[in-house]
């Protein structure tokens, strides 16, 4: 099970909610799995949404994900009235045999205010005999079932071998199989608050095809090229993360701090959380461009990593092509997140010929970045974010980086990485933002250097950039 958000963010999230009953989500989830899962074979999930509240729940939407399946499914209902439930049955397809992580969101409106939930599900995707006339050994197939009990905490779910259930001979074939439906035995979701909620749209924020981008005069001379950006606090005794910001062709996960781009050490340091960083290797996963594709792999660690409930390995990889869980050693939970760019055309900076950066390269395949973030601990010493082309940063949760500091607004500003040098801007609302001394206007965006002092907010940062 994916463990739940750390309590000050849940308590942080909810103060910005209002829930009925408070802290616990309007809306309950309950699934059900009636048939079994064969790689390549279309099957059926049943879900109910119920309405717990006093008010009713508008424009709801349910959303499926996993690695294990072709495609994610959706649907969505108009209104759940107070103590009242919607039924859904929805059609999805099976990708490749293993076990996975079914990722279910929920997202609506109570009383005009947008909240999201999310929870996850493991299940089983059976290996397809060769030939449908094979006689199928049923104690080799699983299935996913829930509890079927209503104790209001929520249920486990777990696969289950089908003889069990059923007598010898009653499966002989794959069509037998396929065709098999067993008795309905909903499990509730355990949701926890998802923190992308929030009322701000920051797809918005990005410029229009038009827009155009200037550079300070006294910013023309900077030029830093590199592919690791670090801005660590001036004056943070300890309390303030840094930020990184990787701008290479592989990102690196695990517990030593000079070989990783995202330190994975459980925080704050106690005597055991000590002792379970010791449990993850110095580099435990790598994360790569591979063409047009994002993918992860174990990095030869000696505890291993999964994700989305697949194992990993040195020689096979999983793609990066939505959010994902990805845990190393069984212990350390990292929500992965892919972010688009939030920008709507190409960046033109209209006095760019009088910058004399590096020249620019073909356009990239992958645009926008990738946010690694702790699920079962703290930011271990600094934020790390892989990045394309741009990350927009602020202290809303819809943010690729989440700065929760003084005096940064819900969407502050935006890192670039273009011409291989790190830039940033300040995005119209922010006016927090400030690169040695200089108040960023709107539509002007700064080049880094090292020695560079970046404030947002309050918070004063010194730029450190690494070839």
């Amino acid at each position: 099970d994916v463990a739940p958000l750390l309590a000050e963010e849940r308590r942080i999230l909810s103060a910005q909610l209002t829930l009925e009953p408070e802290g616990e989500s309007p809306a309950h989830l309950w699934l059900n799995f009636p048939r079994a899962f064969v790689a390549g074979y279309g099957s059926v999930v049943e879900a109910k949404i119920e309405n717990k509240g006093a008010t009713p729940l508008q424009h709801v939407e349910l959303m499926l994900e996993s690695n294990g399946l072709v495609q994610n499914v959706q649907t969505s209902c108009r209104q759940i009235a107070p103590g009242n439930s919607a039924y859904f049955c929805m059609e999805v397809t099976p990708a490749r045999a293993g076990n996975y992580v079914l990722r279910c969101s929920v997202k609506g409106t109570q009383q005009d205010q947008t909240y999201a939930f999310r929870g996850t599900v493991p299940i089983t995707v059976n290996v397809v005999p060769d030939s449908a006339n094979l006689v199928v050994n049923i104690s080799d197939i699983q299935c996913v079932r829930g509890t079927g009990a209503n104790t209001g905490l929520g249920q486990e779910f777990g696969s289950v071998n089908i003889s069990n259930l059923l007598p010898a001979g009653a499966i002989r074939t794959l069509n037998d199989l396929l065709n098999l439906t067993f008795p309905q035995s909903f499990g509730r979701v355990p949701l926890e608050l998802d923190y992308e909620v929030s009322r701000l749209d920051i797809a918005k924020s990005g410029a229009s095809r038009t827009a155009s981008w200037a550079i300070p005069k006294n910013f023309l001379a900077h030029v830093q090229s590199g592919t690791k950006l670090k801005l660590d606090p001036v004056d943070g005794a300890g309390k303030v993360p840094s930020i990184h910001l990787t701008a290479r062709d592989e990102f690196k996960l695990g517990r030593n701090s000079k070989e990783v781009d995202f330190l994975t050490w459980f925080w704050p340091r106690t005597a055991e959380n000590d002792d379970r960083t010791r449990r993850l290797s110095k580099v435990h996963a790598v994360a790569e461009v591979h063409g047009d594709k994002l993918v992860v792999r174990d990095a030869g660690s000696s505890n291993r990593a999964t994700f989305e409930g697949h194992s990993l390995s040195e020689n096979e990889n999983d793609l990066i092509d939505q959010r994902g869980t990805l845990i190393l050693s069984h212990e350390y939970h990292i929500d992965v997140t892919p972010f688009d760019s939030t920008l709507e055309g190409p960046l033109t900076i209209t006095n760019e010929r009088l910058w004399s950066g590096p020249p620019a390269k073909s356009a990239t395949a992958i645009r926008g970045c990738v946010r690694f973030m702790p699920i079962n601990s703290e930011i271990a010493m600094a934020y790390g974010l892989w990045l394309f082309t741009d990350a927009n940063f602020g202290s809303s949760k819809l943010n690729p980086l989440v700065l929760e500091l003084p005096g940064v607004n819900e969407v502050e500003g935006r890192f670039h990485y273009y011409r291989q040098n790190f830039w940033i801007e300040d995005l119209p609302g922010g006016a927090n933002v400030m690169v040695d001394d200089h108040r960023l206007a709107e539509r002007e965006i700064v080049p880094l250097a090292n020695g560079s002092r970046v404030v947002i907010g309050q918070t004063t940062f010194r730029a450190t950039i690494e070839p």
